[in-house]
């Protein structure tokens, strides 16, 4: 509160109360179109219609007949199939999308032996014998009873430039053998050569050894010649088994090249 001086009168004055009341009048106003404009908002979200409400054209219908409408039978297998290698395991599925019953597969075309394929489930798999020169073409086809799909497919099967080892089952610890490179580069030969020596080498020292015995129970001669004969016997007989694992080791080295 200070006096007032203006005009050359006196009187008591409050300190900025028209300052003060022109402020509240204008916060008053701002608040009142804020709640406005605020509840006037909140009415138009509340009338407009939400977009889950709204059903598009036709759209019922559409769902209905997606519904009611089954999806064509077709092959989704890739037409190349997955590599093979000669020698190895191999298996691959065929796949197809659409249809109402169980599938029923067929397949036309020359397929590498050693494999199978199975027309219910659509699974081709067994270990090919030997690679092919070119990629097999094969004609594929499936049926669920009503429809039936049609494609094509290619198989490659590749021959394994390593040879075939056996795993060391008995010692895991060592590495396995590559038995086949061996047999390939004349081993099974030499070791069937070494069997034979040793075979007429004991042959011969159990021939000397009845030999000697005969000689001295009987006295005579013909104890040693009877056994001189019947060792004969057992040197044709090595010789003999010899000369045939040599030969169907020779033709079985032929035939799997």
């Amino acid at each position: 509160m200070r006096r007032n001086r203006r005009g050359g009168g006196s009187g008591l004055e409050f300190g900025s109360s028209g300052e003060d009341s022109f402020v509240a009048v204008v916060v008053t106003k701002l608040t009142g179109a804020l709640l406005f404009i605020l509840l006037l908002t909140m009415v138009i979200m509340a009338l407009l219609p939400k977009g889950a409400d709204i059903a598009p054209p036709g759209g019922g219908t559409a769902r209905a007949g997606a519904e009611t409408e089954p999806i064509p039978l077709a092959i989704t297998t890739p037409e190349a199939l997955p590599e093979a290698i000669a020698g190895r395991p191999y298996a691959v599925a065929l796949a197809a999308a659409g249809g109402r019953g169980p599938l029923r597969w067929h397949i036309e075309g020359p397929l590498p032996e050693g494999l199978s394929f199975d027309p219910a489930s659509g699974v081709l798999q067994g270990t090919p014998a030997k690679g092919t020169p070119q990629p097999l073409a094969l004609s594929v086809r499936v049926s669920d009873g009503t429809e039936i799909a049609t494609g094509s497919a290619r198989l490659v099967v590749y021959q394994s430039d390593r040879p075939l080892m056996t795993p060391a089952w008995w010692k895991p610890g060592l590495p396995p053998v590559p038995w086949r490179a061996w047999l390939d580069s004349g081993l099974g030969f030499l070791v069937l050569w070494l069997i034979h020596l040793v075979g007429m080498g004991t042959l011969a020292n159990l021939e000397r050894g009845s030999a000697e015995g005969s000689v001295a129970l009987e006295g005579s001669s013909p104890g040693a010649l009877i056994v001189g004969r019947r060792f004969a016997t057992y040197r044709i007989l090595i010789r003999l088994s010899t000369f045939s694992a040599m030969l169907a080791l020779g033709i079985w080295l032929w035939t799997a090249r």
